[in-house]
């Protein structure tokens, strides 16, 4: 089957299901669909580890002090959790941002690693989100797991086959280098990867980069630059924008004051929070509340 005609099937597939602008759910599990009619503003996102498969348009995702770009025949590799912002560029009513995304699963990357001779490409430097060619075997694996949902009944053998294959496939991918230094356990990524998930964890708790460090098994100073090397930003950086984020869907969700939120979140100042708040939406708390009533979906 040709892109073309698998964009088109996906399209099919959307419209079928109603589904709106956000990540659809295809019924195989941790595989997603996103059709997008139109251009969008920036809007916040917090990444896990996934690959994206773009068929058509283009989106481009702000990490950091990063901009990255994938448009149709790229896919996007995020190997770690993180905050980020992303706005769709390319897109039209005639001619939508479509894309087919997968969850990356770490433990199957590292159980695949012990069966290959990973070598890195050239220079290539372990960033955290990375964009690069969608080869061809990569576009088949994921257009057959797709098709699974034509055949439930081959889901069950043939679902866990296919992933294997695309993990395989990443693996081995020029952008791949997050995956490949991920699998190594001892890989300044691995080690900056622990103390991300304790950030996750804590993030409204107070957090020394000195503790941080302690927990990735670094000195202060290699801790701090690899960080900033890898994800794009600083980890108390990191941890604020995490708590901003938090601070937004709780908001727009709940029923808790901006005061509550703020503390709930790890603020012990409502005026610092408004103040950061609305320098990273640009709106305020209560602005961006209210405005929420008015509306469904984000």
């Amino acid at each position: 089957m040709q892109t073309d005609q698998l964009t088109q099937k996906l399209i099919d597939f959307a419209d079928e299901r109603k589904a709106g602008n956000d990540p659809f759910d295809i019924g195989v599990p941790g595989v997603t669909l996103v059709r997008q009619r139109q251009r969008t503003q920036v809007y916040p996102v917090v990444f896990h580890p996934i690959f994206c498969l773009v068929l058509q348009g283009a989106k481009q995702t702000y990490v950091g002090s990063r901009t990255v770009r994938f448009a149709s025949g790229q896919s996007l590799i995020v190997g770690l959790d993180l905050p980020a912002e992303s706005k769709v560029i390319e897109a039209s009513s005639q001619k939508p941002y479509v894309a087919l995304a997968l969850d990356l699963d770490i433990a199957l990357l590292r159980d695949l690693s012990g069966e290959l001779d990973l070598l890195e490409h050239g220079s290539e430097k372990t960033v955290a989100v990375s964009s690069g060619k969608a080869d061809d075997a990569i576009v088949d694996a994921m257009r057959r797991l797709f098709e699974l949902t034509e055949m439930p009944e081959a889901a069950a053998v043939l679902e866990p086959l296919i992933k294997r294959e695309v993990h395989f496939w990443l693996l081995k991918a020029e952008h791949g280098s997050i995956l490949r230094q991920l699998v190594k356990r001892d890989s300044r990524a691995a080690r900056i990867s622990t103390a991300i998930d304790r950030i996750k964890r804590e993030f409204a708790t107070a957090l020394r980069v000195e503790d941080l460090a302690q927990d990735a098994a670094m000195s202060v100073s290699a801790f701090h630059a690899g960080f900033k090397d890898i994800t794009g930003t600083t980890p108390l950086q990191f941890q604020k924008r995490l708590r901003l984020m938090e601070a937004r869907r709780l908001l727009q969700n709940d029923k808790l004051s901006v005061s509550s939120t703020a503390f709930q979140v790890g603020y012990e100042s409502p005026t610092q929070f408004s103040r950061e708040y609305s320098r990273q939406f640009g709106q305020t708390p209560r602005a961006d509340k209210i405005g929420s009533s008015d509306v469904s979906t984000r």
